[in-house]
């Protein structure tokens, strides 16, 4: 894993490399977001054992698409992740925290013909001692609403919302009562619809960990339109996403890795 951040390095190498000291030439303007990054891969990256390393993606569900590296602070905070397709580095986001350890701010950085390059900013806004979770999106001081996230008093996740007032997508959660810590039901619907598209029950194992998030589709019975699976120390190894209209059928998998 530590090779792909060997390659975003030299990058940054060849970018400045390229410079003809006998030309002339007007300053390149300094992007602040560009000097973050290389500080932090210039510095130490944690790799804390049991800690999540990598994530891959497969389509189909047996070809591989990209995978996802993660690296660490020194208090195992998730500093780092860098996206990669067909052994190019695509996607780097760089995390950053509040003093009380809270997310602050995600930066994405994309790549292009001249290597990494600003592209966007997540920033995080905790609003109503923490039940409302605001992200916007955007940069030079344009932002928009990305997501919400949204907790009860218990600190129960109750709804998440992708998009603004105006056009979004809403997920649902319930409960079976006040005491209940697992989300029994999630219900789907977008903007314009009164009624839930899709209504997910979920499913827990005797470890009471999340096995299946199941919809009725076609037939009566509940099928698994996602299915996890772990390994013996309850960490999330597999996540399966099932085709239901012909059948129960894998099209897409994550597997995860540990460090």
């Amino acid at each position: 894993m530590r090779l792909a951040i060997w390659y975003i390095c030299i990058g940054f190498s060849l970018i400045i490399a390229c410079s003809d000291p006998e030309r002339p030439e007007l300053p390149v303007p300094i992007n602040k977001n560009l000097i973050r990054l290389n500080e932090v891969l210039n510095g130490p990256l944690a790799t804390p054992e049991g800690k999540l390393k990598a994530e891959f993606f497969y389509y189909g569900p047996q070809t591989l698409q990209s995978r996802i590296d993660f690296y660490y602070d020194e208090a195992g905070k998730e500093l780092l992740k860098v996206r990669i397709k067909d052994f190019d580095t695509t996607r780097v986001y760089l995390n950053e925290y509040l003093e009380n350890g809270a997310l602050n701010r995600t930066s994405v950085f994309g790549s292009g013909a001249e290597g990494l390059f600003f592209d966007f900013d997540f920033q995080r806004f905790y609003e109503d001692d923490g039940r409302t979770i605001r992200v916007e999106q955007g940069r030079d001081g344009k932002f928009k609403e990305y997501e919400r996230f949204e907790f009860d008093d218990l600190g129960r996740k109750i709804t998440y919302r992708r998009g603004d007032d105006e056009i979004f997508e809403l997920y649902e959660y319930y409960y079976n009562d006040e005491e209940d810590r697992k989300i029994r039901e999630e219900h789907f619907r977008e903007w314009g619809m009164e009624n839930p598209f899709y209504r997910y029950k979920y499913f827990y194992n005797e470890r009471d960990l999340l096995i299946a998030r199941s919809l009725k589709i076609i037939s009566p019975e509940y099928r698994p339109a996602f299915e996890y699976k772990y390994d013996s120390n309850d960490r999330l190894i597999e996540e399966i996403t099932n085709d239901l209209y012909f059948g129960t059928q894998a099209v897409e998998r994550k597997i995860f890795d540990y460090y």
